[in-house]
């Protein structure tokens, strides 16, 4: 039997609104798309800063954040979100920070949320950041640390599509101004933390819901890359609790010097002195164990010479020591 021509029309018109896909409001369509951990060694500014994959996700008051250490346990909420964002638009940034964030930002950047709790100093070499909702489905994770860290990789297929998020095989980059940023666009899913990050090649920069963006200051500088030549890494963790590691990085085969300073340039112990192959060198130094077994809490300074060339990176001890030596020499 045929129907009249608008009766028709109209049930074509009520399929088609059936079947048709929705542009439902939402928020778990979403990559975490830059971590910033920390600024010139410290932890005390950090940033977080997602991106939706598609519009109408902008009800974030359905979400909450969580970091997680090494073990992928004890668990710190990062943010409960208490409200939406205005932006819904696809590409669309929402930056959750700590409350200084403003003073490490050029021009100065007020998160869109503030930051309950900082992803903690001790979870920085290894840990885990996961993007929720409120009955803990996990729909975007990032892991770093490599073997370092031995908790879970997985979450949700909505952003990934066999749920296996991976690890970043690097602690998070602290020691100038610098973020681990997401390397793919906004519409992109996840495949695993190893392929999709990688640490900024210059300063980091952050932007809110709203489209304003602000690079972010760092007082040290930011190191070289590999294909800028030679390169002092920044050390892991900073401020530094018992052992922390640091890399050398060269170009070819080089004699390499590298010293610990403290704040008035003097020279507290030597930590490499001989020839490094060409790549990137990796080293740990326990300051109470090699060198260094009275330092005290304060400010110091990783020293390198290669070629010539000095580079230096500034991390923070915190330790017992009573005093400290110094070895002979000039500073740095």
């Amino acid at each position: 039997m045929r129907l009249p021509g608008f009766l028709t029309t109209v049930f074509v018109l009520a399929v088609a609104a059936f079947t048709a896909p929705r542009a439902e409001a939402s928020f778990h369509i979403m990559q975490v798309e830059q971590i910033l951990a920390g600024v010139d060694g410290s932890t005390a500014t950090q940033a977080i800063q997602l991106r939706s994959r598609t519009s109408f996700q902008n009800q974030v008051q359905n979400a909450q954040m969580f970091a997680w250490d090494a073990t992928g346990a004890n668990p710190v909420l990062l943010k409960a979100f208490p409200t939406a964002v205005s932006n819904f638009a696809a590409g669309a940034h929402v930056l959750i920070g700590t409350a200084n964030l403003s003073t490490s930002t050029n021009p100065p950047l007020t998160p869109d949320f503030v930051l309950d709790n900082p992803i903690p100093a001790s979870y920085i070499a290894a840990g885990s950041l996961t993007f929720e909702d409120t009955f803990g489905t996990v729909y975007w994770r990032v892991s770093w640390g490599g073997a370092a860290y031995t908790g879970p990789k997985d979450g949700s297929i909505t952003n990934d599509a066999d749920g296996l998020f991976g690890v970043y095989p690097d602690p998070l980059p602290t020691g100038s101004a610098q973020a681990l940023l997401f390397q793919f666009a906004a519409s992109a899913q996840s495949t695993t933390n190893q392929a999709d990050y990688a640490v900024t090649p210059g300063a980091a920069v952050l932007t809110k819901n709203s489209g304003s963006s602000g690079s972010v200051v760092s007082l040290v500088g930011v190191p070289g890359g590999v294909t800028e030549g030679i390169a002092l890494g920044s050390p892991i963790p900073n401020p530094v609790v018992g052992s922390m590691t640091y890399s050398v990085t060269l170009p070819r085969e080089e004699n390499v010097r590298v010293d610990v300073y403290d704040a008035r340039g003097s020279r507290i112990a030597n930590l490499v002195s001989g020839v490094l192959p060409a790549g990137r060198n990796g080293f740990t130094w326990d300051p109470y164990a090699q060198g260094g077994e009275h330092m005290r809490t304060g400010v110091y300074f990783l020293g390198m010479q290669a070629e010539g060339v000095k580079r230096t990176q500034r991390f923070i001890l915190l330790g017992p020591g009573p005093g400290l030596h110094h070895l002979p020499g000039d500073g740095l």
